[in-house]
């Protein structure tokens, strides 16, 4: 599992990526760039992407 969240974390270029879940407990120590959180953040984190800037089309965040 924390093999398949690594490579994720490089495909996408990633800075970090937060891991949530009712059993991410078990995982001792986690990777560098891995963290742990609730899955509440995710929510959050799904909508900033598709936040757009005030008074615009344009969205806010940048995916490259």
């Amino acid at each position: 599992m924390l093999y398949a969240v690594t490579q994720l974390k490089r495909a996408f270029i990633a800075d970090y990526v937060v891991l949530g879940g009712g059993l991410v407990h078990r995982f001792g120590q986690l990777p560098r760039g891995i963290v742990r959180a609730q899955n509440e953040n995710a929510f959050l984190g799904g909508i900033r992407l598709w936040e757009r800037k005030r008074n615009s089309c344009e969205l806010k965040w940048h995916l490259i």
